[in-house]
């Protein structure tokens, strides 16, 4: 084979065997790291995906720094995690800057005629999200039974395909379904070297020239309780900005008040929610279940991180329903420090609550369970 032959270029189909001799990787498997080629291959199937329950794709909704890109971990059954054998492509995903590689993604197109060899479709470069490298999701698997898998959300890196049979299909019904609590922790975050790297902010902020789509309809919701997650209490950021900050602080915050209320007897968990029309999953930070309340956390009580909390809750609470509850949950905005007074006049406004943590540690707020304060 020529060296020009090696060349791969977004949106070119390969056979995975030319797609080894360019980017290196193991000739199976949906996640290849290449110490050789700097790279981490990641090949999806759409056919495989939707069956184990979860899509992979680029979210129609784009943000301020343009398109992501979701690429579901390793991990067909079960829950997914990081640790040990199960978790080493989800690692390898998630250190991939400390290790000087880049995320290539492939899409599985079809076959070679005549043959069972498949084919896939080079989508480009990408790195992980600086802000928020992953979420937890609750899906179905194929064999019908709940379980949690990481969903890496990336962004590109350089020149990539952004076709429009790789976007993510929007929500097409309202389903409502009650998750009880369960812990599903990725431990490496508190003592394995990778907490110690450093994600990368996008190099492109803002993808350009991109062709218009038309606004799907927002008609339906659904809701589903899931565990909480802190993709990262102690992850170092490379931008060390006050965003990326208040980032750190809001899930610590989070962690704290959630292993508080745990220790109270509550169930506390999280709604993940997904409109009709929409490609895109909502997560709310934090469920208490025994008490109806739902809490959005920020990390600094700035007024304008309580304004966004605001609206924030006042969105995510219209479609929070549980088990024998007619109403809307008690909605609590969850703060490092007390917010001046005039923050509490707007949100008295809108009949939500404040909880925020005192300098002695204690938390202090209303939505507190009593004897605990």
């Amino acid at each position: 084979m020529t060296a020009s032959a090696k060349v791969i270029n977004p949106g070119d189909v390969r056979t995975r065997t030319e797609i080894r001799a360019a980017f290196g990787g193991s000739p199976q498997g949906g996640i290849c790291p290449s110490e050789d080629m700097h790279s981490v291959n990641l090949y999806s199937d759409p056919d495989v995906g939707e069956q184990a329950g979860y899509y992979d794709g680029w979210l129609a909704e784009g943000d301020e720094l343009g398109s992501v890109f979701e690429y579901t971990g390793a991990g067909k059954s079960g829950d997914q995690t990081f640790d040990g054998v199960a978790g080493a492509g989800n690692r390898a995903i998630l250190r991939h800057a400390e290790q000087d590689r880049v995320l290539r993604v492939f899409t599985r197109v079809g076959k070679l005629p005549g043959s069972d060899t498949k084919t896939h479709r080079y989508l480009g470069t990408f790195t992980l999200d600086g802000m928020e490298p992953y979420v937890w999701r609750r899906v179905h698997g194929e064999d019908g039974q709940e379980r949690s898998v990481v969903v890496f959300r990336l962004r590109q890196e350089g020149e990539v395909q952004h076709a429009e049979q790789d976007v993510i299909p929007p929500a097409e019904e309202t389903t409502a379904e009650f998750v009880p609590f369960r812990a599903v922790t990725a431990a490496m975050f508190q003592s394995d070297p990778a907490t110690s790297s450093a994600l990368p902010l996008p190099k492109q902020r803002v993808r350009k020239g991109a062709a218009g789509r038309k606004a799907a309809p927002n008609a339906e919701t659904s809701g589903t309780f899931v565990v909480p997650e802190a993709f990262s209490t102690k992850l170092s950021l490379r931008a060390a900005t006050a965003a990326t900050v208040a980032v750190r602080h809001e899930a610590e915050l989070t962690q704290a008040y959630k292993g508080f209320l745990d220790s109270a007897g509550h169930q506390t968990g999280a709604f993940q929610i997904k409109v009709k029309g929409l490609t895109s999953t909502l997560r709310t930070d934090l469920y208490d279940a025994t008490d109806h309340v739902l809490y959005e956390a920020k990390g600094s009580n700035s007024r304008e991180d309580v304004r966004m909390a605001l609206g924030q809750i006042l969105d995510y609470s219209r479609y929070v329903k549980a088990p024998g509850r007619g109403e809307e949950p008690k909605r609590v905005i969850l703060l490092p420090a007390a917010p001046t007074p005039d923050m509490y006049t707007l949100l008295d406004r809108y009949d939500v609550g404040v909880v925020y943590q005192s300098d002695d540690g204690r938390f202090v707020g209303e939505a507190v369970p009593k004897g605990e304060q």
